[in-house]
Order: C-alpha cells, then sequence, then structure tokens
C-alpha cells in the first residue's frame, strides 16, 4: 500500500465543498483532472460506459444516472470506500473482456507500464468504433500518454484545458493488435528474477526488493505468535518471515491494492495455513488487534505528493493494534519524523539501526 489512504477522502470533500453537483463547468478557474474526464463524457454519445480507475466526484453520481450502464473498476481501497460511500457500485476487478462498452473513460496511473496496460485493456473492451477517453495532467505524462494512444490506435483526438490534456481514440481496423498484446502482457503479474517472488507493474517496487524492507527483514528476531504485515504489498515481508520463523502462528497481512493482494496470495501459497489476507484501508477500515507484533513500511505519498502524514498515521494505527507488551518494527526514510508519534504511543521505543538513508525502529506498547 504505498498510495495514499487520504487521497480520495481529500479529493471528494474537496469537491464537494467547491463543486456543484451539476454537469456544468465550475466556476473556478481549474479542473481536477478527473471532473474534466466525467465532464467530456456527457458530450459523448453512449449507453455502456466502463470507468477504469474511477474516482469519487458528484459528476460520477450524475454519469450514472445519464446512462444505461455504468461500471466502474477501482483496486485501491480508499478510493473504492469513497465510491460505495456515495451509493454507487464498485468493483476491485475489471469486467470480463467479452463484455463491450460504448466509451471507456480512463484515468492514468503513477507508473507507465501500469496505465499502458490499461489502455490496451479498455481497447480490448470497446465496441467497434467505441471511444476510449483519457485524461492527464501535463506534468504527470500527459504527451507521453498520447503519442501512447496513437501509437495503440492508429486515430486520436486531443485538446488541453486547466494544464490537463483530454484525448480519445475510437476503436477500428487501425488498433495495432501486437502492441495491445504486448502492453497487456507487460502489465500482468509475473514472477520477479530477483525475488522469485509474483509481482506486476505499478505496485510499490514491484520489480526489486526496496532497500528498507531489506534493511527491516535484517533486524528482525525470530518471530512467534499472531502478528501483522501491515502494508503488505506483494508480500515480501510475509514471505521471509514466514519461511525464516516457524513458530508464527498468524499472519495477517494488511494491503489497500487489490492487485498487490493478488500477488501476496501467490507469495504466501506455501503457508496459506497461516495467512489470513485483508483488502482494507489502514487509516479508516477496522485491522486485527491484541497483537505480538507487526512489521510495517508504511507509504509517505498520496499518488505523486509526498504525505508524511499518511505514514504518521498508519504507525498511530499499528500502535493501537498491538497487545500490551506487544513489537512493532517499522522502517521509514531516515528524516521522516515517527518518533514522537511512536514515544506518545508505546512504552519504548529505539532506533535499531540507521543506514542507506533508512531507519528500522522498534517499539513496544
Amino acid at each position: 500500500m504505498k498510495r495514499s489512504c487520504e487521497q480520495s477522502q481529500l479529493l471528494f470533500h474537496f469537491t464537494r465543498k467547491h463543486w456543484t453537483v451539476t454537469a456544468s463547468i465550475p466556476t473556478v478557474s481549474r479542473m481536477p483532472t478527473i471532473q474534466l474526464l466525467y465532464q467530456a463524457a456527457f458530450n459523448i454519445p453512449a449507453t455502456r460506459i466502463l470507468v477504469v480507475n474511477a474516482h469519487a466526484d458528484p459528476l460520477l453520481a450524475r454519469l450514472k444516472v445519464a446512462v444505461e450502464k455504468l461500471d466502474l473498476w477501482q483496486h485501491f481501497k480508499p478510493e473504492f470506500d469513497a465510491i460505495k460511500n456515495m451509493g454507487l457500485t464498485v468493483s476491485p476487478e475489471l469486467p470480463a473482456p467479452d463484455y463491450s462498452y460504448d466509451l471507456i473513460l480512463l484515468l492514468p496511473a503513477k507508473n507507465k507500464l501500469q496505465t499502458l496496460s490499461w489502455m490496451a485493456l479498455a481497447m480490448q473492451r470497446l465496441n467497434n468504433h467505441g471511444k476510449l477517453l483519457i485524461a492527464c495532467a501535463n506534468d504527470h505524462g500527459a504527451k507521453s500518454y498520447e503519442s501512447a494512444l496513437q501509437k495503440l490506435a492508429g486515430n486520436i483526438s486531443s485538446n488541453s484545458k486547466s494544464k490537463c490534456r483530454l484525448f480519445s481514440a475510437r476503436k477500428t481496423d487501425t488498433l495495432n493488435n501486437g502492441l495491445l498484446t504486448e502492453w497487456i502482457d507487460a502489465g500482468q503479474s509475473r514472477e520477479i528474477e530477483s525475488s522469485g517472488l509474483s509481482s506486476q507493474a505499478g505496485l510499490f517496487s514491484w520489480d526489486r526488493a526496496d532497500t528498507g524492507s531489506l534493511l527491516l527483514l535484517e533486524q528482525l528476531p525470530k518471530l512467534s505468535g499472531i502478528g501483522m504485515d501491515l502494508c503488505s504489498g506483494y508480500g515480501l515481508l510475509s514471505n521471509r518471515i514466514l519461511a525464516d520463523s516457524p513458530d508464527v502462528q498468524t499472519m495477517h497481512m494488511v494491503e489497500a491494492d487489490f492487485l498487490a493482494i493478488e500477488c501476496a496470495r501467490t507469495n504466501t501459497a506455501a503457508w496459506q495455513e497461516k495467512v489470513q489476507l485483508h483488502w482494507a484501508d489502514a487509516t479508516n477500515n477496522e485491522l486485527p488487534t491484541q497483537l505480538d507484533w507487526i512489521v510495517c513500511n508504511p507509504p509517505f505519498h498520496s499518488g505523486q505528493t509526498r504525505n508524511v502524514d499518511l505514514g504518521q498515521a498508519i504507525a498511530r494505527c499499528a500502535c493501537k493494534s498491538l497487545k500490551k507488551g506487544g513489537t512493532l518494527f517499522l522502517v521509514a526514510n531516515r528524516q521522516l519524523p515517527y518518533e514522537h508519534v511512536l514515544q506518545s504511543e508505546l512504552h519504548h521505543c529505539q532506533t535499531l539501526i540507521q543506514a542507506n538513508g533508512f531507519k528500522v525502529i522498534k517499539g513496544i506498547r
């Protein structure tokens, strides 16, 4: 879970405060990218629409009323929950390729390989002459994604607005099916040679073991009893702990990215009787409690933006999940301020090591 646990809520509250629930242009100078995307959809004739990487916004509710069928896909739990809280139906899994759409809306991911895969999957699910519409901020790679769609579809229309680009393509005979297959395959889960674990583009440190996690693993003793890997990602920490600590009775794995959960399921299959997977928002959903120990490599970004508060909020939740005498092992970038949070929540804490730009902190409740 390396994206924001608060991103969706912040966006939704912002729109509720400053925008009216209509399809008209808001009376401010710059619309958020997702609103530009939803706004444009009202001007495209369609009865069946799919939104890839859907985000909560009042315009989404109006779009639901305006079309015959609206399918929403979101793999990130905080954003998924924000959409559900609007009373809309949303799925963490894409619809099967045999169901087609007149229009597909797509908001790019942070990872380019992941976004290209989504583009190809979207094209695969369009009716003949159906349209794929993408909105992207200029400083998040809009020009690059526009060029990529041109290569894939062979036809494109584009315009700029509010420091963003809106670009679209129809599914025609010019579709590059070889490139479509290549991009879909590149975005699927696969075994990573360096770790031997299943991962996929878009997950945190997806193609290599990150330095912080490796440093944390070096500091861990043999563990036993009931524990939790909080923000577990594709399961690097859990896999190593379960292999090295046979006395672990239960391993709770908590992760906000549904795609990471599916990789983690594969990576811990050898210990499936011990593992409990939780697709959850660490700061807003209920977590296991009365734990003997927790390992945690918390995120500190909200999408493209650094957000130290997010990591601190997750650390507080971790402390509350421990039983009295339970132990927390947390790794973080060396300069990030976690000590005061842990000192306020725990009976004792100490820095075990600082190396390679990271620190490992041990705390006891």
